[in-house]
């Protein structure tokens, strides 16, 4: 059997509220259904998730312990057959020419190893409402909108193509495995830039994303994306911005109005030439949660400083 060009590798934990839609749009691509797999890995759901995957006759269905989306990647990749991997998150619905950008792109940029691709609201996303702040926040530097004058430090993994051969056979880079917080696809982005390997935004590639809409949420959500930056940006040699997560609590205090204040600034300039009057009316709450970044940062850092203690 000839091997098909694309493989979709998705991981998923109790994700049966969303991923049938997913599935469904996945199984109707432009690209044609020869050409690429889907791989499903169940990361011990306990909810209805195996069973939705199962109806799905055009899908492999892989399951494993509770390890994590970094490992449950991994153990994806293992059972890819195509030369190409597009790695997705189980809560996103999927334009209908997502694979085919993809594929395209990379058969006329061989020297590439990973393409991102952009990130969208599943809808019109109502002017001043959390969700929108969150969707701002989250995804400033992966929106259709982004423009990078050079190339990205790293891809969000919801939608991350990779060539199989330069990234996994010839440099053996994988996901870290049973990572406790959020972050892997920076650590993998980081590997493949280390070893020389080139990334590229491809804004025409769009996933849509269910993002946080309440205020409880999108604190919540900031704050643990400010926990896990010490242990990732600020643990990585030479990635933008690492210098604001220093190894003590007591100087990240010093750069909170530089992690508050310069976060803000970054969301705010990166939509606004496609979103200048919302990003702007969202500002307050844009701020509001950069302060509980810089909280979860400094518990961040406090954790991280004992989890070294103890390890010595």
């Amino acid at each position: 059997m000839t091997p098909p060009d694309l493989t979709v590798v998705i991981p998923c934990f109790n994700a049966g509220k969303l991923i049938t839609r997913l599935l469904e749009q996945l199984s109707n691509q432009t690209l044609p259904a020869d050409r690429y797999e889907i791989v499903v890995i169940d990361d011990g759901s306990d909810d209805d998730t195996v069973q939705r995957v199962s109806t799905f006759k055009n899908v492999t269905l892989l399951t494993q312990d509770r390890g994590g989306p970094g490992t449950a990647r991994n153990f994806g990749v293992e059972r890819a057959r195509g030369r190409l991997i597009l790695f997705v998150d189980s809560d996103l619905e999927v334009a209908e020419n997502l694979l085919e950008q993809h594929l395209n792109f990379h058969d006329a940029h061989p020297d590439i190893a990973a393409t991102g691709g952009g990130v969208e609201p599943p809808r019109k996303l109502p002017l001043l409402s959390w969700v929108l702040a969150d969707h701002f926040s989250s995804w400033f530097n992966a929106h259709p909108g982004t423009v990078y004058k050079e190339e990205p430090q790293y891809l969000p993994s919801l939608n991350l193509c990779i060539k199989k051969e330069l990234v996994v056979d010839q440099h053996k880079i994988q996901f870290p495995a049973g990572l406790k917080h959020t972050g892997e696809d920076v650590i993998y982005c980081h590997e493949m830039r280390e070893k020389g390997l080139k990334l590229r935004f491809l804004p025409e590639a769009i996933v849509r994303h269910h993002d946080r809409e309440t205020m409880k949420g999108h604190l919540h959500h900031m704050y643990r994306w400010g926990h896990h930056a010490p242990f990732v940006r600020g643990s990585l040699p030479n990635l933008k911005y690492g210098f604001l997560f220093p190894k003590s609590p007591f100087l990240v205090l010093f750069t909170t109005p530089l992690i508050v204040a310069g976060y803000t600034w970054l969301i705010w300039k990166s939509w606004l030439g496609s979103r200048p009057f919302a990003v702007t009316m969202s500002l307050p709450q844009i701020l509001l949660g950069r302060l509980a970044y810089a909280w979860g940062a400094v518990k961040g850092t406090t954790a991280l400083r004992r989890q070294k203690t103890t390890e010595s």
